[in-house]
């Protein structure tokens, strides 16, 4: 198997299908990881990085009432349309229309492939696994201001990168489950936020039980274009490319 750095493999994206060691992760390596985190760049300084470290039973109460809501999200319209409700939502502004992820496929996995799976959900098994966190033992549960705008969202995309960053230095995993927006009132009632707080993501955390593939062809996500799809080079002499 290929091997990268740690930098380089920490990029390796959804559609890699993570796989965690059960193990604990002490928590001054937590502490350590999110104290190294902290220094992404702000605007004003705002920092509007908000988390709760869930483990234990405390994760397992969380990972279990979400997944008991996955048939009824499978079956009952007016379920996944309370998903999707949920996972609109931005702070500052109107739910972003964004693309027409219902209209994907003729499935909620589908759909929820076309919007946050990246070509790694299928079917209704690799959804329950996508939610049960792909067993991780800590969850980062990453809240935001509501009122806040929408540059404060691309700061705290910056710091769920050191995140990922920060742990691939120590030994640990990270990965980013967007896709737990869609049970936003779930989870802030959980963990008692604030109501002007909004759920941006979830970020599962632990050792890997054996080694994630190294970024190529193979975990590239559907649509991910090489680096000349997106890029043009001025070299100042009058042409581009």
């Amino acid at each position: 198997m290929a091997t990268a750095d740690p930098a380089t493999s920490a990029a390796v994206p959804a559609a890699a299908r993570p796989v965690f060691d059960s193990g604990a992760v002490d928590a001054a390596v937590i502490t350590s990881i999110l104290d190294a985190s902290r220094r992404a760049p702000s605007g004003v300084n705002t920092q509007p990085w908000k988390l709760r470290v869930l483990q234990g039973g405390a994760l397992e109460r969380l990972v279990d009432t979400v997944c008991r809501q996955l048939p009824g999200l499978c079956s009952d319209a007016g379920q996944e349309a309370g998903f999707w409700r949920q996972y609109r939502l931005l702070p500052g502004r109107a739910p972003w229309p964004g693309p027409s992820w219902e209209q994907a496929g003729d499935t909620f996995a589908a759909r929820a492939d076309a919007a946050f799976g990246a070509g790694a959900i299928h079917s209704e098994a690799d959804l329950h696994d996508y939610f049960a966190l792909y067993r991780a033992p800590v969850a980062l549960v990453c809240t935001i201001d509501r009122a806040l705008g929408l540059g404060s969202v691309l700061d705290y995309g910056m710091f769920v990168q050191n995140v990922v960053h920060s742990a691939a230095a120590r030994g640990v995993q990270a990965r980013l489950l967007a896709g737990w927006k869609g049970f936003s009132d779930t989870v802030l009632a959980q963990v008692a936020a604030h109501e002007d707080e909004l759920l941006i993501a979830v970020l599962a955390l632990g050792h890997a039980a054996r080694q994630w593939p190294a970024p190529g062809p193979a975990t590239a996500p559907a649509g991910s274009a090489r680096a000349q799809g997106f890029v043009r080079w001025h070299d100042g002499r009058g042409s581009s490319r």
